[in-house]
């Protein structure tokens, strides 16, 4: 009985070591090395934007805010001086209508001073006629003999000359006051009244500043702002404030943004074919621009995306009637080679600037120094490292797992 024990323990060590072994052979999947056509192509989606733009701003002057009441639809075909929008200005309106009734009721202030300064020149006058009579009678009666005339009447009809004198000097002076007080008055009123005119011409100003009119013709935009909402009607804006664009049609891009880690091979010069959408029409173009540094698109996500563009010629814009925001899709074509020598990039095995893979022997695994040649998205060119024929093991990470295991056992 324990004989047999023994037999069936040894045949069941022998069973778990053949499928662990078979096991083994086939988590490793491989590819032979030989030539083939390589063709690596990028699908993007993207918009038409016109490569130069004029920027539309809000209308007026100053910082009273306006509201827009209407507005053309965009993607608008638009002709010079046509109105695209159109704004109101309650508070200007109501700030235009004080200051009118302000310059009113200063214009009735400088008439009441023009009143009240002639009625005290006025009465001024008369006091100094009197005093002037008077003078002339008591001067009169200086030299003559006052034995003719009564005493009671000469006491009664002459006053001192020297007082008479000064009462007239007191006079003038009061009238000098009077016209300098007035001339002081009327000064101040006129300060006033200019600010308050300014006040009221600058609201007139911005009044007569709230239509949008397009600067040339083109395709109306709207601008989006921070968080990508666009202007609606019922929306308040400042003056100068960024509302939308006018694109140029004579100068139409196929844009595209592509994240960052796509961009294998991508440059100037390299063929896209553009399909519209909607109708579905395919346009062949090439590579003119690609920026220069990535950037984030959105504030919710961190991937970093890269610009590239294609130029549309004037000829293709007019013949298929495209118009900036128009969707398409976009079909970049990297590499198309024909016999290349590549491997997968997931056959690759990266150490800082160096790259290797593992070649299949039989059972066995050889890790093989590489050199690289062109790359792509998905597959890379072998310049030196591999022989053709030989058998690339396609998850090379797996092999170097199971090394760092045993190193630590």
């Amino acid at each position: 009985m324990k004989s047999r024990l023994l037999l069936i323990c040894v045949t069941l060590a022998f069973s778990s070591t053949g499928c662990s072994n078979k096991a083994e052979q086939t988590q490793h999947a491989t590819e032979t090395f030989s030539p083939r056509n390589w063709q690596e192509n990028i699908v993007v989606d993207g918009e038409i934007i016109a490569a130069n733009k004029t920027p539309l701003t809000v209308p007026g002057q100053g910082w009273d805010s306006r509201t827009l009441i209407k507005m053309l639809p965009e993607g608008s075909l638009v002709k010079k001086d046509q109105v695209i929008a159109l704004f109101d200005a309650p508070k200007s309106r109501m700030e235009l209508s004080q200051a009118e009734m302000e310059l009113l009721r200063k214009e009735l202030a400088a008439e009441t001073i023009q009143a009240s300064d002639a009625s005290s020149r006025s009465a001024l006058s008369a006091d100094s006629a009197k005093v002037q009579t008077d003078l002339r009678l008591s001067e009169r009666y200086a030299n003559a003999d006052l034995a003719i005339f009564s005493r009671n009447k000469i006491l009664d009809e002459l006053q001192d000359s020297g007082f008479l004198k000064n009462k007239r000097g007191y006079l003038n002076w009061k009238t000098g006051q009077v016209q300098a007080r007035s001339a002081a008055e009327q000064a101040v009123l006129s300060s006033q009244k200019e600010s308050v005119s300014l006040n009221a011409s600058q609201h007139k100003k911005n009044l007569d500043a709230l239509e949008l009119l397009a600067p040339h013709d083109g395709v109306f935009l709207l601008q989006a702002n921070w968080d990508g909402a666009k202007p609606l009607v019922g929306s308040s804006f400042r003056p100068r404030e960024e509302f939308g664009s006018l694109p140029d049609l004579d100068q139409l891009v196929a844009n595209f943004n592509i994240e960052e880690g796509r961009t294998f091979g991508l440059k100037v010069g390299l063929p896209v074919k553009v399909r519209l959408a909607g109708n579905g029409q395919e346009i062949e173009l090439s590579i003119t621009k690609v920026g220069n540094s990535a950037s984030v698109t959105s504030r919710e996500s961190p991937v970093k995306f890269i610009t590239f563009e294609a130029a549309f010629n004037k000829a293709q814009a007019q013949s298929l009637a495209l118009k900036p925001g128009q969707a398409l899709i976009g079909t970049v074509s990297l590499i198309n080679q024909a016999k290349a020598m590549t491997v997968p990039n997931i056959a690759l095995i990266q150490d800082g600037s160096n790259f290797a893979a593992y070649i299949k022997d039989g059972d066995q695994l050889k890790r093989q120094a590489v050199v690289l040649g062109q790359r792509g998205p998905v597959r890379s060119e072998i310049k030196s490292g591999i022989s053709q024929g030989n058998q690339v093991v396609l998850l090379p990470e797996v092999k170097d797992k199971e090394k760092s295991k045993d190193t630590h056992s």
